[in-house]
């Protein structure tokens, strides 16, 4: 062959060997999920573009909360949109009543061999019974991704220093069920080991706030909503109970007054703490701290003790969702959003390994979750006690109730207000929401 052919060859080859990678369609994707989960999260995304040949997923992780879901309605109001983007299931009220959400109908998710069938009921009936009650009803505005839910973190080497350890290396039961019981032993732990009993965030942080005074109030048997209408009789009954319990704790150095999410979270991780109030999703964390060896003792995990009446406890779901678009998505672009979504859900034994419980119900009920460290240590559990966020615009993340939370129930925790001070405050304040 002539050097010139070559030559030309090889020119071919340098000029058009790039256009297979720009052939692919993109998918803009928008997250929040900055938490331990986020790293399995980015996992996925990153197998996803190197399973495809047709599309390529160019992922954002926002910042959670308030902020991302104004972006959002922001950039529907513009009409510059993510292609697809994860949302809360408690902030559909919000998003549908904004317009922020289209619809994915049943015969849309066959194209790409799901269905509602294919998901926890628990999740697929509370999403239908939102978009009949603020949408279009009978269909979903989000294809279920998971349930998280808040759970309790413990160092073993404190508890077993306290005596409440048991042989099988769980927590005494009798010991931390009865909130006088669970009381009693924090106050043991600190007093054996001169160690903070429980490490959760308070400052700058209301959603942890109102994650324990919510698991706290619906464990008496307390309502926020029913039939899509805010009730709120006993938020000075129970709920004053709740913030109580949570001040004398409080009061009695049982957890830290004013500590941020991240302080929280290093207090626990660096063995200051017996126990840590959090979510599911920081499980990642610690398994990769114990991997790396930089985790300075034994920890496990456990779904939220029955302190009241009932187990039930806080909890919400992650959903993958389309935004609305001035004009309806293109067959194509669809096609590539719902072929992620597919590979997603998939994959969910992959996104379980970041602590939350999956609602593709072929893992959920599959002998992986079951033997999935350490999620087998509360998910059978956990998901018998999840109570999914009350069934309004004014609840859940993003939404008013969480500011009512940081502005009324947070002060209490510091002694800025008194309790009843504090809980009527709250109250008129969501009555005023409600209205």
């Amino acid at each position: 062959m002539k050097r010139s052919t070559v030559m030309v060859l090889g020119f071919l080859v340098l000029t058009f060997a790039p256009l297979a990678t720009w052939a692919q369609t993109p998918i803009v994707e928008w997250d929040f999920l900055s938490g331990g989960d986020g790293v399995r999260w980015k996992a996925i995304i990153n197998e996803f573009n190197t399973s495809q040949t047709d599309y390529v997923l160019q992922g954002t992780t926002l910042t959670w909360g308030d902020p991302f879901y104004t972006k959002v309605h922001t950039a529907v109001v513009a009409g510059e949109v993510p292609d697809v983007m994860t949302y809360h299931l408690s902030h559909f009220p919000a998003g549908i009543q904004a317009g922020d959400l289209r619809p994915i109908t049943e015969d849309e998710l066959k194209t790409v061999d799901l269905s509602y069938k294919d998901f926890n009921p628990v999740l697929v009936d509370t999403s239908l019974a939102i978009s009949k009650a603020y949408g279009t009803e009978g269909v979903l505005y989000g294809v279920p991704l998971d349930t998280h839910t808040s759970i309790l973190y413990f160092n073993k080497n404190i508890l077993r220093k306290a005596g409440l350890l048991g042989r099988n290396g769980r927590p005494l039961e009798s010991a931390f069920t009865g909130i006088k019981n669970f009381t009693a032993s924090l106050e043991r732990i600190k007093a054996r080991t001169g160690m903070l009993p429980m490490a959760m965030s308070s400052a700058n942080d209301p959603a942890t706030v109102w994650r324990m005074w919510s698991t706290l109030f619906y464990q008496q048997g307390g309502v926020l909503a029913a039939d899509g209408k805010v009730t709120l009789d006993q938020v000075t009954t129970l709920g004053q109970t709740a913030l109580q319990d949570m001040t004398d704790w409080t009061t009695k150095g049982l957890i830290p007054a004013n500590v941020d999410y991240a302080g929280g979270v290093a207090l626990f991780s660096s063995g200051k703490a017996a126990f840590m109030f959090n979510g599911n999703w920081e499980v990642p964390t610690m398994v990769d701290l114990e991997k790396s060896k930089k985790l300075p003792f034994q920890f496990g995990v456990m779904a939220f003790p029955k302190l009241y009446e009932n187990q039930s406890t806080w909890a919400d779901s992650h959903n993958l969702a389309i935004p609305m678009t001035k004009t309806d998505i293109s067959a194509d672009k669809l096609k590539s959003v719902l072929t992620f979504i597919a590979f997603v859900e998939h994959h969910a034994a992959e996104w379980a390994s970041g602590g939350h419980l999956p609602a593709y119900l072929p893992v959920l009920n599959g002998p992986t979750l079951a033997h999935l460290y350490p999620v087998d240590q509360y998910a059978a559990q956990a998901a018998k006690d999840v109570h999914l966020e009350p069934v309004n615009p004014i609840f859940g993340v993003g939404a008013p109730t969480y500011d009512a939370a940081g502005n009324f129930l947070s002060p209490a925790l510091i002694g800025n207000l008194t309790v009843a001070d504090a809980v009527q405050k709250f109250k008129d304040d969501l009555q005023s929401l409600a209205q």
